[in-house]
């Protein structure tokens, strides 16, 4: 199977899995809680954050899955190369992991590095899954899928690498994701008078994500039900 199919089959299921999120995604919660700190900017934002969420939070969703296709690249790689060594491609994976370059700088010591090496253990998880899929005859998905895997595996690899909010989920305050608003480019007006805002949106973030995962891989189980069954 070429790589590009195998990475045609995985951007199908990460272009729903932000689309869901951004459906799920409630920016009022996120500027409910900076307002807790007395920002004007985050009252007037609240008010109106429909703008919001086309002119910032779409374009960061989809800032997100730009970096990860970007980091599923050299993954890929590793898939591909034959008798390849993963330690050979841990410092690009590693560079290019959305999780770790959003690691909070006061995570240090022994917790950084438990983090970093389950970090690469899933990264290379994947890679080794996958290798047989890129390895394949067909370069159609689902049925290099059926070739390669028994039904119960294929679920398995849907339910183990679909998803993406697990180290979220597992070291909640180790990672932080923010937005960087300007009031004045969302709002115009006189909101150009207010000051840019930081505002960050991590456990929203592990909300809507685990929301669009329950939607998104009971999808993948059923296509995957359906390409086994013809």
């Amino acid at each position: 199977m070429t790589r590009r199919a195998v990475e045609d089959g995985f951007e199908t299921y990460l272009s729903d899995l932000v689309d869901e999120t951004y459906a799920a995604f409630d920016v009022a919660a996120v500027l409910r809680g900076a307002r807790s700190g007395g920002s004007r900017a985050a009252s007037k934002l609240l008010k109106n954050s429909d703008p919001l969420e086309r002119h910032v939070v779409r374009p960061k969703l989809r800032e997100y899955q730009r970096t990860l296709l970007h980091q599923f690249d050299p993954v890929l790689d590793y898939a591909a190369d034959r008798g390849a060594s993963f330690e050979a491609y841990e410092d690009e994976i590693l560079d290019r992991d959305l999780y770790w370059n959003a690691l909070r700088p006061s995570v240090h010591g022994e917790r950084r590095d438990a983090i970093r090496q389950r970090l690469l253990d899933r990264q290379r998880a994947f890679g080794d899954d996958i290798a047989p899929l890129v390895a394949a005859d067909s370069d159609a998905f689902w049925t290099a899928v059926v070739a390669t895997y028994d039904y119960d595996r294929a679920v398995d690899v849907v339910e183990d690498h679909f998803e993406f909010s697990t180290p979220l989920r597992d070291e909640r305050d180790a990672f932080a994701f923010e937005l960087e608003i300007d009031p004045g480019e969302v709002l115009g007006g006189l909101a150009r008078a207010l000051p840019s805002l930081s505002v960050e949106f991590t456990d929203e973030a592990a909300r809507a994500m685990r929301r669009a995962e329950q939607r998104v891989i009971p999808q993948a189980k059923a296509d995957a039900e359906r390409a086994f069954g013809d």
